[in-house]
């Protein structure tokens, strides 16, 4: 005869409950997390998948992310793989990672909640459809009612129907995210022309790596995203400087820096994660433009305070890992982590190498502040006249890394003027743009300034029979 348990005892009377609430849940996943940051989650996965099946090649031009939305929807849809039915089932739609899962190699989703919170942050009612090479399902997950479930420990979610277990070509795949009954937040923001053109640019400066490889991003447009043209001075006057450094964990990071163009919105530092950018353009404390001197009067240990003085600086910051783990951003991918010992590390490094900048940006303001016309300011002359390499050009001198210096190289004989007696005479004359061509050829420079400098020197040596 089988004894009843008594009436309010419970099975382990030594047993606390710890399961946490699903409000609780939700609200911390989403509290300090952007619509716009949802949203960058979102094409993470997108981008991420599209490096996936790109094969290890640095062409993207297969792949296309779509972003639609109003104050009734949003949906974004790639064709970029899908999700397979086995992933879905045990881990894309997990909250959190589970113990022994293995992401790709040099990805941008590290923590196994984007996707999840995003759907929280948009509305309560999501349907994922999805056609990978092996499986196609589609997935209805009514938020209101798998929060409110009687049962508090039932945090699953179910197809739709089973799936359907059928392979696909790659360019028939797709995973398509559609979201209804928008929050608040959403659907006040969807119809402001500004909050489009702000995610625009946000995605477009995220993912200029991506898009530069061919990648399409559309949001609310027919035209693709183009990245923005973030660039450095480079020619034989003006070399940027170059420093690389492997962590035991696996860690590698790169700092490329140098000049580029007076805009004081585009000055600064960028700091990549798998060619994610996370941080950027940066000139506040975080990465060394803190101000402040020593008691003694001298510069202190890190950069003055950001103003229009550098408005020409430009740090290239790039941390790659296999294990997007080990990557020291946060876990919104919106910056960086502080207390990394890592990024430490590497600020330090990022400090060095912008104060070997510092003294040409110093130089060219004091060249300004004289009262010489701009006929003879020949430094600010010399950096206008150089040439400026495009972010793709950028990763091709890093490609070539071992032709960069290690401290930065700029024409420091224009830093004084010269002695009375000999004093320099700037020439101007103009000729015929073909023969101007020919001539940079020849000399293999690329601006008119330089071709007419080389050549001045070249009839200078050679008729006149020395200096």
């Amino acid at each position: 005869m089988v004894k009843k348990q008594p009436q309010g005892l419970v099975e382990d009377p030594n047993k606390i409950e710890g399961i946490p609430s699903k409000e609780l849940f939700i609200d911390m996943l989403v509290k300090d997390l952007s619509l716009r940051d949802a949203i960058g989650d979102l094409v993470d996965n997108s981008v991420d998948a599209a490096n996936k099946h790109a094969g290890g090649k640095n062409d993207l031009s297969k792949f296309s992310v779509h972003i639609t939305f109003d104050k009734s929807h949003f949906s974004i849809s790639d064709n970029a793989g899908g999700i397979e039915e086995e992933i879905a089932r045990t881990s894309a739609f997990k909250l959190g990672k589970p113990k022994n899962f293995k992401s790709g190699e040099h990805t941008i989703g590290q923590f196994g909640i984007g996707m999840k919170r995003a759907f929280f942050k948009l509305g309560e009612y999501i349907v994922v459809e999805s056609v990978a090479l092996n499986s196609d399902f589609t997935l209805t997950i009514p938020i209101k009612e798998w929060r409110e479930r009687k049962d508090e420990t039932d945090w699953d979610f179910k197809f739709d129907k089973t799936p359907n277990l059928k392979k696909h070509l790659l360019q028939k795949t797709k995973l398509k995210i559609t979201v209804t009954q928008l929050k608040q937040d959403a659907k006040s923001q969807f119809v402001d022309s500004q909050f489009l053109t702000d995610l625009q640019n946000e995605i477009a400066l995220e993912h200029l790596f991506a898009i530069n490889k061919g990648l399409k991003i559309y949001i609310n447009s027919e035209k693709p995203l183009e990245a923005p043209n973030i660039t450095l001075i480079s020619d034989r006057d003006f070399k940027p400087a170059y420093w690389s450094h492997s962590f035991p964990s696996g860690l590698k990071v790169e700092i490329v820096t140098g000049i580029s163009e007076d805009k004081g919105d585009e000055g600064g530092w960028y700091i990549f994660c798998n060619d994610r950018l996370i941080l950027g353009p940066d000139t506040t404390e975080v990465t060394g433009w803190k101000g402040g001197k020593t008691k003694g009067g001298k510069e202190g240990k890190e950069l003055p305070k950001y103003h229009d003085q550098y408005f020409r600086f430009r740090g290239y910051v790039f941390f790659n890992a296999d294990d997007s783990s080990k990557l020291p951003w946060t876990t919104s991918k919106t910056g960086i982590d502080k207390d990394s010992p890592e990024y430490s590390y590497t600020k330090t490094q990022m400090i060095f190498m912008a104060k070997q900048v510092k003294p040409l940006m110093d130089e060219m303001k004091k060249e300004r502040e004289r009262d010489n016309p701009k006929s003879e300011r020949l430094l600010n002359l010399k950096v206008d006249a150089a040439s400026e390499k495009s972010v793709k050009e950028v990763s091709v001198i890093l490609q070539n890394k071992k032709s960069l210096p290690t401290a930065y190289v700029y024409p420091k004989n224009l830093f004084n003027p010269a002695p009375k007696g000999n004093v320099d005479t700037n020439i101007s004359f103009s000729k015929p743009t073909h023969r101007v061509k020919k001539v940079m050829n020849y000399f293999k420079v690329d601006n008119p300034h330089d071709a007419g400098s080389e050549a001045f020197d070249y009839f200078y040596k050679n008729e006149m029979g020395k200096w």
